[in-house]
């Protein structure tokens, strides 16, 4: 009978665990991170694996850029939202 009691009790805090587990799963897969680039005209937002979920260019950097602009001031708003994801990841 002790045995069963034993086994229960273990059997209650594994399912706790886990519980707990999936709620910071849950709570890490809607985390946001951005990164800001043209003195914040141009905004990335990645997931928290760094997946690239939105892109916000203000129409000021698109008149006042080139292309080759443009395109290296996206780039390093990418850079830094990847980074900020991959920095939450290391802690």
């Amino acid at each position: 009978m002790r045995e069963m009691e034993e086994a229960m009790a273990r059997l209650g805090e594994l399912v706790a665990a886990a519980r707990r587990a999936e709620e910071a799963v849950a709570r890490w897969r809607d985390r946001q991170f951005t990164g800001k680039a043209d003195e914040g005209r141009i905004t990335a937002t990645t997931d928290a694996l760094g997946t690239l979920i939105g892109l916000r260019i203000h129409p000021v950097s698109r008149s006042r850029l080139d292309a080759r602009g443009l395109a290296g001031e996206i780039l390093t708003a990418i850079t830094r939202a990847e980074e900020a994801a991959e920095r939450a990841r290391t802690f």
